[in-house]
């Protein structure tokens, strides 16, 4: 049986965002409501849940379970740690390089930065003489 070295589960468990394994990975249900994003407890089958973007956990407050990226994996499609751990090492050249930051906006936030301007609107401001 394969070891993984605490460097590629850290990686793992830190560096995949856990809105990506449940939207692209195993495209559990999920939906955005009133801002906050839901998604389908592997568990139990309910929607009472959430995302810790700075911890990369998702927790479930019906059955009180957390979940890291591989434990829902394992929740999910049934594996065991050893196999769960795999796919994720196959899959995670897949995720996308953005900053974890960025993958976690709520509505609220995205549509306030959305507002802005641009640092090109503002440069050119600047360069035509504008405050």
């Amino acid at each position: 049986m394969r070891r993984f070295s605490s460097t590629e589960l850290g990686r793992l468990r830190n560096e995949i965002p856990v809105r990506w394994v449940i939207e692209a990975l195993l495209q559990l249900p999920s939906k955005e409501i009133e801002g906050v994003y839901r998604f389908l407890c592997p568990v139990c089958s309910e929607f009472q849940t959430g995302l810790n973007p700075h911890t990369n956990l998702a927790r479930c407050f019906r059955c009180e379970k957390n979940f890291n990226p591989i434990e829902l994996v394992m929740a999910d499609k049934g594996l065991n740690f050893v196999q769960s751990v795999t796919l994720l090492l196959e899959r995670e050249h897949l995720v996308k390089q953005e900053p974890l930051d960025q993958q976690f906006v709520s509505t609220a936030d995205y549509s306030k930065r959305r507002q802005r301007p641009s640092l090109h609107s503002f440069l050119l401001s600047k360069a035509c003489g504008g405050d």
